[in-house]
């Protein structure tokens, strides 16, 4: 049940390219109909969007099924569903970086563009495998060369935002209890979709009857419910807050209430727990660093979000 990840090979690689959402020429060249949100007046266009969905459908297809497209992702959640709602998230959220970043009057030359596409180059195993590329997909060089150009100002941007950025002392410390680095959990989880089902789960479990059993019988989340719902080891850090802080707070051999996460509701067990002394704030700072930068992203992007002009169509 750990976060759910776009992580695929070639999706990932291409998401620079399939995520432009951006008209050049804004909205005026194109049809309302074409268009579906404007941010700070440049166009997320329906061609774009369907492009971007047709690469995250075709790999969950490739991966589980021609029917797995409108199946189940997470509790309630088709993966089609998932993906419409993300791929929106990351065109805006591009769009919003690449509208700051020219505000800053950042560039990115023509020699980083270069070092970039040579790059990505190197995904292909030859330049015909490259060529045959750029027509399956309706691309150019050129526009490769620009989403490349607007990555480029997108990091340039961040890392103007976040170089020189650092906790303080007390922020160490505070991060470091908070995301209880020194400590690992395992447990087991059932996952059902409602809150009727999770208390049924309680009721049957508070009656005897064993979780593993009850977690291959009822769990949704099918990646452990196999395995009677164990989880193995995990971080804080790695799962949703309203789980870990679950988990966390728990004794070791504890069966949690109904928590309710993104995903669904969970009912939680703790088998085991780990606590390493040799973990310290000193140890662990380069990832508290990591940690708080990216604390920080998330602040800047909901702060560029609450004063654009996003217009949904």
């Amino acid at each position: 049940m750990k976060r759910f990840k776009k992580s695929f090979f070639l999706v990932a690689l291409l998401s620079i390219l399939i995520l432009t959402a951006c008209s050049e020429n804004g909205t005026k060249l194109v049809e309302e109909k074409d268009i579906m949100a404007t941010v700070n007046g440049k166009a997320i266009l329906q061609e774009e969007f369907d492009k971007a969905i047709s690469y995250y459908k075709d790999y969950v297809e490739y991966l589980y099924g021609e029917d797995a497209w409108e199946s189940e992702a997470r509790a309630g959640l088709t993966y089609k569903q998932y993906y419409e709602d993300s791929v929106m998230d990351d065109m805006i959220y591009r769009l919003l970086l690449l509208d700051a970043a020219e505000k800053e009057g950042i560039t990115a030359t023509e020699e980083e563009v270069q070092a970039q596409l040579d790059s990505f180059k190197v995904y292909f195993q030859n330049e015909e495998e490259y060529k045959s590329y750029l027509t399956q997909s309706g691309m150019t060089e050129e526009n490769i060369k620009e989403e490349l150009s607007n990555d480029i100002l997108i990091n340039h941007f961040l890392l103007l935002k976040t170089e020189n950025l650092s906790p303080t002392d007390e922020e160490f410390k505070a991060l470091f209890d908070e995301l209880r680095m020194n400590t690992q959990v395992r447990a087991s989880h059932i996952l059902v979709n409602t809150e009727e089902e999770a208390l049924t789960v309680s009721e049957r479990s508070n009656n005897g009857e064993d979780f593993a059993d009850l977690a291959r019988e009822l769990s949704v989340d099918t990646g452990s419910s196999e395995n009677g719902g164990d989880l193995d080891y995990f971080s804080y850090a790695q799962m949703v807050k309203p789980f870990s802080e679950a988990a966390f707070s728990m004794e070791i051999g504890e069966i949690s209430e109904p928590v309710e996460s993104e995903f669904g509701y969970h009912i939680i067990k703790v088998t085991d727990k780990i606590v390493d002394e040799e973990k310290t704030v000193e140890t662990e700072k380069d990832w508290l660093i990591a940690y708080y930068k990216d604390a920080k992203i998330k602040e800047l992007l909901d702060k560029l979000e609450t004063e654009a002009e996003i217009v949904k169509n």
